[in-house]
């Protein structure tokens, strides 16, 4: 009976160890569910930002250009006294100065 004992007491230990294995799997799985979860969440957003940074990049582009077309013309209208273009070049300048310093902000914050 003493050796029955032994050998139970060791097969329940031995069980009692394979249970906590089989718990530390189980918490180790769930973790893994879990990261996998959240780094989809994560991967979606840098996604999104990524596709919202072209078209504002591609607006930060085209506004430059404005500007120097926008200097040509303001150039060209105060060699020609056209003074009613040159207010009305200066208002469209500073509009497109104002929308490069905000797309230039935005992008700076992505």
């Amino acid at each position: 009976m003493s050796n029955l004992k032994k050998i139970g007491n060791k097969l329940f230990k031995q069980t009692t160890e394979l249970k906590s294995h089989d718990v530390e799997l189980a918490l180790i799985d769930d973790i893994r569910s879990e990261m996998a979860t959240a780094n989809k969440g994560a991967i979606k957003g840098i996604d999104m930002i990524e596709a919202a940074k072209r078209p504002l990049e591609n607006s930060l582009r085209d506004n430059k250009s404005l500007v120097k077309k926008l200097a040509r013309t303001k150039k060209s209208a105060i060699e020609l006294g056209a003074f009613e273009i040159l207010k009305e070049v200066q208002k469209f300048e500073q509009q497109v100065k104002e929308n490069i310093k905000t797309i230039d902000k935005i992008l700076g914050g992505l």
